[in-house]
Formats: C-alpha cells, sequence, structure tokens
C-alpha cells in the first residue's frame, strides 16, 4: 500500500514537473512571436552610399539623414501639419557635418484628394539675414480614397510630364507616363511594371503620407518585397528602350529584409542591405 502511495505520488510530482516545462515553453513561443512592425533604421547602398531613418512618435519619418562613408551630405526635414506633410527641406553639409547656406524646399497643400506642391530656396543676403523665395516649378498629385496615389502631374517652364499609378494590396504594380520635357511636340511615353513577393517590404512599417513614401522611394514604398521590375520606352525622336531588373533577398526571423541583391539587366549586380529599429 505504501508502495503504491509512493507511485502515485512520484507520478503525480512528474506531471507536475511536465506542466511546469509546457508552461516555460509556451511563455518561450510567446517571446518569439513574430514582429508585425519594424521601422527601417539604416539602408546602405555599398560602401559609400547610407541613409539614416528618424521618427516621430507615431512613426512617420520626421528626418532622412544621407551620408557619403562617415560624412553627413545632407538632411532631409520633413515638417507636418496636424495629419498632413506640408513641407520638407534639403539642408546640405560640409565636410564636417556643419550645415550650408542655401536650402532646397517643397512646400505640400493637401485639398480633398490632391496635393500641390510648389518649390523654393532659402538664400542669404548680403546681411546674412535668410531670405525663403519660392520658384517656379509646381506639381500635383491626385490620390485615390486610399492615400494611395493615382496620377502625378508637373510642369516645368511650359513644359510637362504626367505620371499614372496602378495599385494592388498596397503594391505598386504598374506606372506610365506621358511627357513633352524635351520642349517641342514630341512626345515621350513609357510603362513599367512591377512584380512582388509575399514579404514585407523595409518601408512596410513607417506610417508617412503614401504618396509622399512613393514621391520618394517609388516602387520601394510598397507593402511587399519588390522581385522584379521591367521597362519599355519611347523616347521623343522615337528611339525604343527597354530594361529589367530582379531582387533577391535574406530576410530576419521575422521575415523583413536584410539584404537586397539587385541585377539589372541580367549583368550589372547592386546590393544594398537594411537594419530596423530597436
Amino acid at each position: 500500500m505504501f508502495k503504491n502511495k509512493t507511485k502515485l505520488r512520484n507520478v503525480a510530482v512528474i506531471a507536475a514537473c511536465l506542466a511546469v516545462i509546457t508552461m516555460i515553453s509556451s511563455c518561450n513561443k510567446e517571446e518569439e512571436k513574430v514582429v508585425d512592425i519594424k521601422l527601417l533604421d539604416t539602408e546602405t547602398s555599398g560602401p559609400f552610399s547610407m541613409r539614416k531613418f528618424i521618427y516621430d512618435d507615431r512613426n512617420r519619418m520626421k528626418e532622412i539623414q544621407t551620408f557619403s562613408g562617415k560624412q553627413l551630405l545632407y538632411k532631409t526635414i520633413l515638417t507636418y501639419t496636424g495629419e498632413e506633410l506640408t513641407k520638407y527641406e534639403d539642408i546640405y553639409c560640409d565636410e564636417d557635418g556643419k550645415e550650408l547656406e542655401g536650402v532646397d524646399i517643397r512646400y505640400f497643400i493637401k485639398k480633398g484628394n490632391t496635393i500641390t506642391w510648389s518649390t523654393g530656396v532659402v538664400l542669404v543676403d548680403e546681411e546674412e539675414e535668410k531670405i525663403e523665395q519660392k520658384t517656379s516649378f509646381q506639381s500635383t498629385f491626385t490620390l485615390k480614397n486610399d492615400g494611395f496615389p493615382e496620377k502625378l502631374e508637373q510642369e516645368i517652364f511650359g513644359c510637362y510630364s504626367n505620371v499614372y499609378f496602378t495599385f494592388v494590396n498596397g503594391n505598386l504594380t504598374r506606372t506610365s507616363y506621358v511627357n513633352n520635357l524635351s520642349g517641342d511636340d514630341h512626345l515621350a511615353t513609357g510603362e513599367g511594371y512591377c512584380t512582388y513577393g509575399a514579404q514585407r517590404s523595409a518601408l512596410s512599417g513607417c506610417n508617412t503620407p503614401k504618396w509622399f513614401l512613393f514621391f520618394y522611394f517609388y516602387e520601394n514604398a510598397s507593402h511587399n518585397v519588390l522581385i522584379k521590375a521591367e521597362s519599355k520606352s519611347i523616347d521623343a525622336k522615337g528611339i525604343k528602350m527597354e530594361g529589367s531588373a530582379t531582387f533577391e533577398y535574406v530576410f530576419d526571423h521575422d521575415g523583413f529584409p536584410t539584404k537586397c541583391t539587385e541585377t539589372l539587366n541580367n549583368e550589372y549586380e547592386s546590393i544594398t542591405e537594411y537594419t530596423y529599429k530597436n
């Protein structure tokens, strides 16, 4: 009888131990849960080109720093008014990282589903006073209801360019354009097609307005990773051109890209590496 009780007690102890082990295992699995959102910290292309991204408390980009090696070349400062992005400035720096005189500015005004932007520059007069001047360049984004761009119209000194965008599930799948930037009556036309993988892109986690991301990063701002891009065009002289690029990735354990190898026209290769905020 005593032996049977001992056996029962041992079985109970073993069962309790197994339960504890199972609980610990479950906790570890919770800790290893895949992260759904990551913010891109740095993007490095080759040994001399790197961009670093800084965000506000709403996960919107507020500054993009561009480096050549360790030297800061310029800073792009994004300014928001409430929900809307209203201005960005390119501030150039000398070899010591000190800001130089003269700042390139773009102003954004949103009315309904239209974003109009104009350009400007900050100059320094003889009395070292900063003067902000607008220039003649102006562009207009027409947005869809989900905030993605549908059309981009640009006018420069009487010449124009219209670009049209098609999106599927947050990915830029097709672009087409018509322009007369040559300044005569001959039009240049072109179109591009993109194919995407299932994994999320490096920029999928930030809340910066979609129209700006596609203006600044183009197809790389799509929700998923780009795996193939094809383009064809006819210039103002009637010359036809075609090109293609493929992209291969290394992903981290959460499924975000850490390395991208781009092969352009089956010949030239370039590598881009990504790191993320902790």
